[in-house]
């Protein structure tokens, strides 16, 4: 039986954000938003400049929020326990769409709270982290000569553990085992 392909761009394993992955575009963009956003105040201001009008988000809990504004908070909203945070690529596929882009990965997402505690968790550039767990993404891109490199995400999908996360935050007193099991419904 056929069926139909489409060329794609396969990276089956990768330590970060390696120099000769970034000749692709894509994933070029993606590192420049991972360090505004992890690294820098994408957070502090509107989404636009990165992201489309009607972008979406779909959080780890499944929701998805529409309407580019919101769903940008609903990002944002779900970083605010953090005080610091890196993203650190593993693997990834990337193909051409009509009109622009998809990427699915999955990265070791690394964090830290404003609480102390013991840092148990290295990224492959020796920094320490309280936290750290694999996640998957799935990000879809528009070509847009007003985005950076002429790119804009259109929709961000999460899919990660985050009981990771909240075990730790209950550790630390932050927050409680009700109010972590209150939030998941």
């Amino acid at each position: 039986m056929s069926y139909p392909t489409k060329p794609a761009y396969i990276v089956e394993s990768c330590d970060g954000w390696e120099p000769k992955l970034l000749e692709h575009p894509v994933f070029d963009w993606m590192q420049d938003h991972e360090e505004a956003f992890d690294w820098g105040d994408m957070k502090s201001g509107p989404h636009t400049p990165w992201h489309t009008d009607d972008f979406t988000f779909t959080s780890p809990t499944g929701e998805t929020i529409e309407g580019g504004a919101p769903a940008w908070d609903g990002v944002v909203k779900m970083y605010a326990p953090l005080v610091g945070h890196y993203h650190e690529p593993r693997w990834f596929v990337i193909w051409e769409t009509e009109n622009g882009y998809i990427l699915t990965g999955s990265a070791i997402m690394y964090g830290n709270l404003p609480v102390p505690g013991d840092k148990k968790h290295k990224d492959l550039k020796g920094r320490e982290w309280d936290v750290a767990g694999p996640g998957a993404f799935h990000f879809e891109y528009v070509k847009d000569p007003s985005g950076p490199k002429g790119l804009k995400m259109k929709a961000e999908k999460i899919y990660a553990n985050v009981l990771l996360l909240a075990a730790e935050m209950v550790k630390r007193g932050m927050v409680t085992a009700d109010e972590v099991f209150a939030q998941m419904g």
